[in-house]
């Protein structure tokens, strides 16, 4: 919870725009003196313990069993923008923002901000040039693997660490996604590549007649037994371990694809998208539904287009406009017959077997 904010303590950002073009650029380019000050909070669970009461830098430190004066810099730099407050004596609270560092709260942000922060995530940015000289992915070049998915296989602790991060990111919008779409047309819903099921535990838990299939990678698909029992939905799921370059299972009327084929260029997901198609069997009313970015044209700001350069250097996919995820659904046997609005940066993109 937050502490009552003392009058003149809250930090004030600069509005960049009122700043002279030389300083915004500055703001620009040092972004991650922020984005790694946040990630220690993070990977510290400084808000976890703040929850508690407010501390000192040395109270944390001695908690966590770290430095405390580097641990006072990241907290103050932290501060600066709004995450955590500082109070005189040196003590440290909860503001709103910082509220998305606990662990446990509705959207927690803790788990995306470790992920975004590790060495894994991070050091293929150092390679950056290798990726815009040959089009080669700077990941696969740094750690001489085929993806970061072979990657994982070698490194079950990092996998953990991104398949948290996920969780995290899926947990405080799989509701409101849910509600984006009419999925009560439908006698099964697939979720593929649906990690631990929450998305589909929603989409379940709205729809009592729905049954559902989760399919992910066999080592991902173990975690998701808790996450459909308490969602009450566990006895109208069959759970279903595979690789959806290989196949998809038939039986549903419906097959989500949520924030994968992003992961992957264009003679990949085409792979995934047949697969779905020879899953559907023909059925006349069968339905893909991407869940995923829409890039819009020219200037206009959007979180996808900053996204993309994730996927450019760590992942070797991308991030589509609306034209090319209709060539895309036209490629692999379907037609665009729908783009809703969902939660942002992502909408619903529906497709129908041509």
């Amino acid at each position: 919870m937050t502490t009552e904010t003392t009058p003149g303590l809250l930090a004030a950002p600069p509005d960049p725009a009122q700043l002279p073009e030389s300083v915004q650029m500055l703001l620009l380019v040092t972004g991650k003196w922020v984005s790694q000050s946040i990630y220690v909070t993070a990977k510290l669970g400084l808000a976890d313990l703040l929850a508690k009461e407010p501390q000192t830098a040395e109270q944390l430190a001695a908690a966590t069993g770290v430095a405390p004066t580097p641990l006072y810099r990241c907290l103050r730099a932290a501060a600066s923008v709004g995450v955590f407050q500082e109070h005189p004596g040196g003590i440290f609270t909860l503001t709103p923002l910082a509220e998305t560092l606990m662990t446990d709260v509705a959207g927690s942000m803790r788990h995306a901000a470790i992920m975004f922060g590790e060495d894994f995530m991070w050091r293929p940015y150092g390679h950056i040039m290798h990726t815009v000289r040959t089009g080669q992915v700077a990941f696969n070049e740094l750690f001489g693997v085929r993806d970061m998915f072979e990657y994982f296989k070698a490194h079950p602790d990092v996998e953990a660490v991104f398949n948290d991060a996920m969780t995290g990111l899926t947990t405080g919008s799989a509701a409101e996604t849910a509600e984006s779409y009419d999925f009560s047309r439908f006698g099964c819903v697939a979720d593929i590549g649906g990690g631990h099921g929450y998305l589909l535990a929603s989409i379940l838990a709205q729809h009592p007649k729905v049954q559902g299939l989760l399919f992910d990678r066999p080592g991902v698909i173990e975690g998701a037994e808790n996450v459909l029992a308490e969602a009450r939905v566990e006895e109208r799921v069959i759970r279903s371990g595979g690789d959806f370059f290989e196949a998809v299972p038939a039986g549903a009327d419906a097959y989500v694809i949520k924030s994968v084929l992003h992961d992957w260029d264009d003679e990949q997901c085409l792979q995934i998208l047949r697969n779905v198609l020879v899953a559907l069997d023909g059925k006349p009313d069968g339905r893909v539904i991407i869940v995923e970015s829409i890039v819009p044209e020219l200037n206009e700001w959007d979180f996808s287009k900053l996204m993309d350069i994730e996927m450019m250097v760590n992942v070797g996919g991308r991030e589509r406009t609306r034209t090319e995820w209709a060539a895309l659904l036209e490629r692999s046997g379907f037609q665009l017959t729908d783009v809703i609005p969902s939660v942002p940066p992502n909408w619903i993109i529906e497709g129908t077997p041509r």
